[in-house]
């Protein structure tokens, strides 16, 4: 039976920034960290507030889903729910109303990257990576409620708070079989059984009755560094924006073999096919209710 939440233990907060001296150093020690502070210096933090995307780029057409991973009929995973394109300043204006209109509706991806390119230039991550073709960059805008669930990335992860606050939680790597990881054909991440729907998949319960070894709030201006393997689920308490970058090293990608560079290859490929289909920002999912 699922319990309600309960605290879990501070997580570690360093108020230095975030670059490749400071990633370097804590890659090796596998353990999560939020960077406080340590992003002051990217143009996005003062250029990205919902009037600035709204006066320059409002008219742009944006994909928003409304969207939930469920326990498939055939097995493994699938998302069902909705997808509908508006302009971005008609999402803006629902998001900034605060109404509970939006419903959890989420812009997510690539996509606003993919149609306004210039947005990279305004974040700041270090030169970690063995090359870009070995990374991703998602976006995130989100209004109160918009959940993620508990799933794990094959990558590393920082994920820059720019505005509004979300509330993440995070189980080690050594929890995994306990987690239950569930078939889910997907180039990045793996999914909890236990935080499907319909079951599942509610921020106010825990997967399977078992605590998070993290419970904590990112703020604006906050990095949280998310190492290879660690679960995460989070819940947007406020609305926000959010950019993340995922990359591999040399070290992970000996330590993790043969199935990693599988992935790798897989996400090159994946990678090549994106940026040819660039105008096709569309997903793969079923059309229903996300929450039966």
């Amino acid at each position: 039976m699922e319990t309600k939440l309960q605290a879990s233990r501070a997580i570690q907060r360093r108020a230095t920034k975030v670059d490749e001296k400071s990633i370097r150093e804590i890659e090796r020690h596998r353990e999560p960290l939020v960077f406080t502070g340590g992003i002051e210096h990217w143009p996005a933090r003062s250029k990205w507030t919902f009037s600035w995307l709204r006066d320059r780029h409002g008219h742009v057409v944006v994909p928003v889903e409304w969207l939930r991973y469920h326990r498939a009929e055939h097995g493994g995973v699938e998302r069902v729910g909705k997808v509908e394109q508006m302009p971005l300043r008609d999402y803006l204006d629902a998001l900034v109303r605060d109404d509970g209109g939006l419903d959890g509706g989420y812009l997510i991806g690539r996509d606003l990257l993919v149609l306004l390119p210039e947005l990279r230039g305004d974040t700041l991550f270090p030169e970690v990576q063995l090359s870009e073709r070995l990374t991703e960059r998602l976006f995130f805008m989100g209004p109160r409620g918009a959940f993620t669930q508990l799933h794990f990335d094959r990558a590393l992860n920082l994920h820059a708070m720019i505005a509004g606050r979300k509330r993440w939680q995070l189980y080690g790597p050594d929890k995994s079989q306990l987690l239950r990881p569930a078939r889910y054909e997907s180039t990045w991440s793996v999914m909890s059984e236990y935080d499907l729907a319909p079951d599942g998949g509610q921020p106010e319960y825990v997967p399977g009755g078992i605590q998070p070894d993290y419970d904590f709030v990112l703020e604006a201006g906050e990095v949280v560094y998310v190492p290879y393997g660690w679960w995460h689920r989070v819940e947007t308490l406020a609305p926000s924006i959010a950019t993340n970058f995922w990359w591999w090293s040399w070290p992970l990608l000996v330590e993790h073999g043969p199935g990693l560079f599988g992935t790798v290859a897989k996400n090159a490929v994946l990678t090549r096919i994106k940026r040819y289909e660039r105008n096709n920002v569309g997903r793969r999912y079923r059309n229903g209710d996300m929450r039966s």
